[in-house]
């Protein structure tokens, strides 16, 4: 059991990031990620994003870190998850600017993704609703996405599940007809009700909202960033708060390796070998999510530059 999968991802605050010996040329797409937490970075993620040509304006608000204004992201936004829940703005308060960019970035068509307490911050946002917590309880491992007829006809998600189906199809994972993908999932709040607009793409046992996009935005409760190490680290420590080790998420994600019963350490490597056989299939997804959003982005800086010609 490692002690902590991201502790390596976890930077200075707020800088423009590229890959070492790598530079980024002059019209590559900037784009804006915000992470709420140290303990839930962007992980593989940026390595995708890099690998499809984009610079990384990192955002930590977990170290002081103001949030931006619409017009300081560049061209696309990701927002990720947290500990903390969608409405705890007394000690949050950077997520009422958070909601104020959401907002303002779905009014203006901006290509973003928005992950777990994101996609429950955008929803608060835009007029929807979260529980704090699901009244279906927490879903921690992998569970399956269970795709809704529109999932395969829109412009955004169709085809980064395509891509996601076809890895499947080739790893022998079942699909049920391309209808459902294996995914990691660790929260603990849920979307209860959609912002006006906004298309339903996916649903989970535990969650009817799962995937689902209105305008630019497309927010997702499941981590396509997460790693099989890391779900086993937040699968254990779920099972640790759940046998009443530690109280609160935010304490449960801060326990040290040496402090987990056996029993949280054996749920968490449950955890990780059910995502070590979907492993094909988050990849899959996690690259076709980064290729989509870059290529998006690109064309919204190219546009812009076109707009600033005249």
């Amino acid at each position: 059991m490692i002690d902590n999968p991201n502790s390596s991802t976890v930077a200075p605050a707020a800088r423009d990031a590229e890959p070492e010996g790598r530079a980024a040329p002059a019209s590559a797409p900037v784009i804006t990620v915000v992470e709420p937490e140290a303990l839930a970075p962007l992980g593989r993620l940026s390595e995708w994003l890099f690998a499809e040509g984009a610079v990384l304006r990192m955002v930590r608000p977990w170290s002081g870190d103001a949030i931006p204004d619409l017009s300081e992201i560049g061209s696309g936004l990701v927002v990720l998850g947290g500990a903390m829940s969608a409405h705890d703005d007394a000690e949050h308060p950077w997520l009422v600017d958070l909601r104020a960019l959401l907002r303002d970035a779905v009014a203006e068509r901006v290509p973003a993704v928005a992950i777990c307490l994101g996609a429950q911050v955008a929803a608060e946002a835009l007029g929807g609703a979260t529980a704090c917590p699901s009244p279906h309880g927490g879903e921690g491992g992998v569970v399956d996405l269970e795709l809704t007829e529109a999932a395969r006809e829109d412009p955004v998600f169709s085809e980064i599940v395509d891509e996601a189906v076809r890895a499947a199809v080739r790893a022998g994972v079942p699909t049920r007809g391309g209808t459902r993908l294996p995914v990691i999932v660790s929260h603990d709040d849920v979307v209860v009700r959609l912002p006006e607009g906004a298309v339903l793409l996916a649903s989970s046992a535990g969650a009817p909202v799962q995937a689902w996009r209105v305008g630019g935005l497309l927010a997702l409760q499941h981590h396509p960033e997460s790693t099989p190490a890391r779900i086993e680290y937040w699968r254990a420590r779920s099972a640790a708060r759940a046998m009443g080790v530690v109280r609160g998420e935010e304490e449960a994600e801060a326990l040290p390796a040496s402090a987990l019963p056996a029993g949280a350490v054996a749920e968490g490597r449950r955890a990780r070998a059910e995502a070590e056989r979907a492993e094909p299939v988050i990849q899959a997804f996690g690259r076709a999510l980064a290729r989509v959003l870059v290529r998006r982005a690109r064309a919204r800086r190219a546009g812009a530059e076109l707009l600033a010609r005249f």
